[in-house]
């Protein structure tokens, strides 16, 4: 089923049915051997965050058996961590090698794509069948035991659980925006994820999302991701600069990783002011709005809706 919520479902049923599918897609994934290991362990984190972004719209009104889910899918997340830190950071070096060409001599474009192979060799592809195997094992168990939780008041919950991730976001926009720093933009990144799948839970009900905001937050959200990704490579490359032979090729790679960070910075400052230029009220009243009128269903009207 879709990643989103239907017209005639409850909220905590919607969002318990958008988890365990989540979690059946993850386990299948985790054990399927004939995909890469690099897609298998991106798309396994990529469902757990779907997951936590679903439960995260209602967490705060069902209380402390969510948050004890949403902590127990925070930990399985955790059993990929390192194979999906090596896999990016590999990933990250081929891709810069690939856009600096014209700007490095050849010789050290060539050592980027040694570079590549020697991350690799950091890990054993049977260690990461043997964590992919460890989190299978953690999903059954958690699906298994996932809360029935309850939700009283959906319209309500929807657009308070929406209007917390978007002020989040503006709050670590604001931070990042005083003090660039990796840790406050990979603090922005992850409520800017948050936001877009949240988003794409209730795209049916506030349809106007699809066509404005949404297109806008996923591709903010995936210039933030190769932020994240090189600021990952450029602490790797200071922690081995022999990796590069010369102390002077380093710092080339090293300056390489700055332009290019430099670049996306200011291109994810200057659409975030595009994506976060509504005040955090008004995005609740499009929400809760746009909710009461498609749960009534065809025929209903705003004006119907803030009637009531």
């Amino acid at each position: 089923m879709a990643y989103r919520i239907k017209r005639k479902e409850g909220v905590a049923e919607a969002v318990r049915r958008i988890v365990r599918e989540q979690l059946r897609g993850a386990i299948a994934v985790a054990l399927d051997r004939t995909m890469a290991q690099d897609e298998r362990v991106h798309e396994v984190r990529t469902r757990l965050k779907r997951s936590r972004a679903a439960l995260a719209l209602i967490r705060r009104e069902v209380g402390e058996e969510a948050e004890r889910d949403d902590r127990r899918l925070r930990d399985v997340g955790r059993l990929l961590s390192r194979p999906r830190d090596v896999a990016v950071q590999a990933q990250t070096f081929r891709a810069l090698g690939a856009r600096v060409q014209s700007g490095l001599p050849p010789r050290l474009v060539a050592r980027l794509g040694t570079t590549e192979q020697q991350i690799r060799g950091e890990l054993h592809p049977e260690e990461v069948e043997r964590d992919l195997r460890q989190t299978a094992r953690a999903l059954s168990r958690l699906r298994r035991e996932l809360g029935t939780w309850g939700v009283t008041g959906s319209r309500r919950a929807i657009g308070t659980g929406v209007t917390r991730t978007y002020r989040r976001g503006l709050e670590k926009l604001a931070a990042a925006r005083a003090r660039p720093t990796p840790e406050r933009f990979h603090d922005w990144r992850k409520q800017v994820k948050a936001l877009s799948y949240e988003l794409r839970i209730i795209c049916s009900a506030v349809p106007e999302l699809t066509t404005t905001l949404i297109p806008k937050v996923e591709k903010l959200g995936e210039i933030l991701g190769e932020v994240h990704d090189l600021d990952g490579l450029k602490a790797t490359a200071e922690r081995h600069p022999d990796w590069f032979g010369r102390a002077a090729d380093g710092q080339s790679v090293l300056s390489a990783v700055d332009e290019r960070r430099a670049a996306l910075e200011s291109e994810a400052l200057t659409l975030a002011g595009s994506v976060f230029a509504g005040r955090a009220r008004d995005v609740r009243a499009l929400v809760e709005t746009g909710w009461e009128i498609w749960r009534k269903g065809p025929g209903s009207t705003a004006a119907q809706a803030q009637a009531e």
